[in-house]
Formats: structure tokens, C-alpha cells, sequence
């Protein structure tokens, strides 16, 4: 229920990606709600990063983790903060709205607030390491800076010489929380900086991309309409209403471009937002089905159960965390 794998994603990213959300009703997930999400993929007492499971653990606005080498399949989650993963070894397939990526070694990547993922990482030899920091972290000064990414999320591949100077920023950070010396978290502001400063630099420096054709455009604007309107609009005809096209020539556009179907494309992002409501938050399933508008909880259901084989109790009942 992806869409394919893109050699430069960013060539379809929507412009307002992700922004949409917070604004809206939907639930996102704080720093402290997403750990625990991904809790079991954390080791106790670890060499590089927070240990979650200390009695006298806090992560309010930052905290820096490190992957145990375990392999995670994760259910879609959406949070309220900036995600940044420096894959140190192994790959991992990442979904982030309508896009897939191969992460490779040596790569970096943020995840903007409001966007719904998901990880595929290897079974063998995997590490990574992460910070998670609210908007709040960083000052007004840097809004610009955070604004870049919303149209920049795609993983960068980094040389050794850049990938050798983000892991000292990484190790530095580490090393400022561990030992909290005066102004540690003024500092770590400034490492964060650094890196993120870093990755834009890497960023801007790809080759130029190429002009959208026609066909790119319409793929282009369909992929942001979904992510701005998937609560109410579930059908090709919405969408191609508000583009001002036919229906079929939508449907065509998208099998193109995308190899997908506009339908499977519209119903994945819809079944995403199910399986992350139904298990990271505590909403009824009457609530949730109310939340994306179908006219009845039997509707949803079926809908529901047509794509993942469970019923919306079924599938909580097996993978609420």
C-alpha cells in the first residue's frame, strides 16, 4: 500500500508536507509518548545516548538515544517533534506519508512534526542514533532554518569526511548530557545547530533538480491534497474535483508516475492514520471512525478489515502497545 521508492523523492514533495496536522484534531505524539512507542528497541544502560529506563529519566523538550541493534517493523506513529537519525550501520526502508526511502549507512535524515512514519530496519548489524527535540527547543531565530526541511526530508547519503565530523556533533552532544557540566544545554543547542545546519548545507548542495513535467505536477499537488484532506475526501472524483481534471485522467497520471493507483494511494494514508490511533492512543474505536468521517463504525470496519484482514478491536487487541 506504499507508493514506490523514489531515486529523488524530492522531486514530489508537497510544499506544506506535514504541516497540516498540527493544526488540526488529529493526536500526535509527544517526545515521552514516542519513546515509549519505541521502547523495546532501546537497550538499558547504554554506551551512547539517554537510558530510558532509569528511574530518573526525563526527556521534556530533547533527548538523545541509540538504537539496542535490534530490527524494528513499526506500526505508523505521528509526533509533535523533529525526528533527526544518523544510521550508523545497516539499512532500514522508512515510510513517511505517501513516499518510501532506502536508508542506507552513513546517512541522516529529520523528520518534520506532523508527519506520519513508519521504519523497515535490517534484521543484522543495525545502529542508530537519534535526537528528538521539541520546536520549542530551538529559538524563533531558527524558524527558517526548520522551515527548509518541510520541502527537505529525504535521507542524505554522507561522505566519510561529512559523515566523521556529524559523529563527533552526535558524540559531543552525548557527552554534554552525560556529564552536564555550566550552560550544557545551551551548548547542546548549539551542537544540534551545527548539525542540522550541516545537513541543509548537504542538501543544497545536490545537483539541481530537474523541472516537473505536467504529469510530476498533477502527482505532485494529488500527494499534498491527500495529506491535507484524507479526514473527508476518500474517493479519485474528490481529488480530481479540486484539480480540475477527470477522474480517469487522474487515475491515469498517478499509474504513471507513481505505479500506484490514486484509490490505493488516498485508502493507504486513511489506514495508516487507523493503525496509529488504534494503538498509540486511547480514542474509541466509535471516536476514531468519527474522526475520519465515515458515516458509520460499521463502515469503518469493513473498511478497515478489507485492507488488513483484522477487525479495528482485533488489530488493537494485537499490537497496542
Amino acid at each position: 500500500m506504499e507508493s514506490k521508492t523514489h531515486n529523488n523523492p524530492a522531486r514530489i514533495i508537497p510544499s506544506n508536507f506535514g504541516q497540516r496536522r498540527i493544526n488540526s484534531s488529529l493526536p500526535s505524539m509527544s517526545i515521552e509518548e514516542s519513546i515509549n512507542a519505541y521502547k523495546a528497541v532501546h537497550a538499558k544502560n547504554p554506551t551512547f545516548g539517554m537510558d530510558i529506563f532509569a528511574k530518573d529519566f526525563q526527556a521534556k523538550e530533547f533527548a538523545i538515544l541509540q538504537n539496542n541493534g535490534e530490527a524494528n517493523i513499526g506500526i505508523p506513529v505521528c509526533c509533535s517533534h523533529y525526528v533527526l537519525l544518523l544510521n550508523l550501520k545497516g539499512t532500514s526502508l522508512r515510510h513517511v506519508n505517501q513516499h518510501s526511502f532506502k536508508v542506507q549507512s552513513q546517512s541522516l535524515q529529520l523528520l518534520i512534526p506532523g508527519v506520519i512514519y513508519s521504519f523497515e530496519d535490517s534484521l543484522d548489524d543495525f545502529e542508530l542514533f537519534i535526537v528528538l527535540f521539541e520546536p520549542s527547543f530551538l529559538s524563533q531565530e531558527n524558524i527558517e532554518l526548520l522551515q527548509f526541511f518541510q520541502t527537505h526530508y529525504e535521507p542524505s547519503k554522507l561522505n566519510q569526511d561529512s559523515f566523521a565530523q556529524v559523529l563527533t556533533l552526535f558524540e559531543q552532544l552525548n557527552l554534554e548530557y552525560k556529564d552536564k557540566k555550566s550552560d550544557y544545554q545551551a551548548y547542546s543547542k548549539t551542537l544540534l545547530l551545527q548539525l542540522l545546519y550541516h545537513l541543509k548545507r548537504e542538501k543544497t548542495c545536490l545537483p539541481k533538480k530537474e523541472v516537473l513535467n505536467r504529469s510530476q505536477q498533477i502527482s505532485n499537488h494529488f500527494l499534498c491534497l491527500i495529506e491535507e484532506h484524507f479526514q473527508i475526501r476518500k474517493s479519485v472524483q474528490d481529488y480530481a474535483d479540486i484539480l480540475e481534471i477527470t477522474p480517469k485522467h487522474l487515475s491515469e497520471t498517478i499509474k504513471e508516475t507513481l505505479d500506484k493507483s490514486a484509490l490505493s494511494l488516498i485508502h493507504a494514508r486513511i489506514i495508516k492514520e487507523i493503525q496509529y490511533q488504534l494503538c498509540y492512543t486511547s480514542l474509541s474505536i466509535k471516536q476514531i471512525s468519527s474522526s475520519l468521517y465515515f458515516a458509520n463504525s460499521s463502515d469503518f470496519g469493513r473498511f478497515f478489515k478489507r485492507y488488513i484482514g483484522l477487525s479495528p478491536k482485533a488489530y488493537r487487541l494485537k499490537y497496542q502497545r
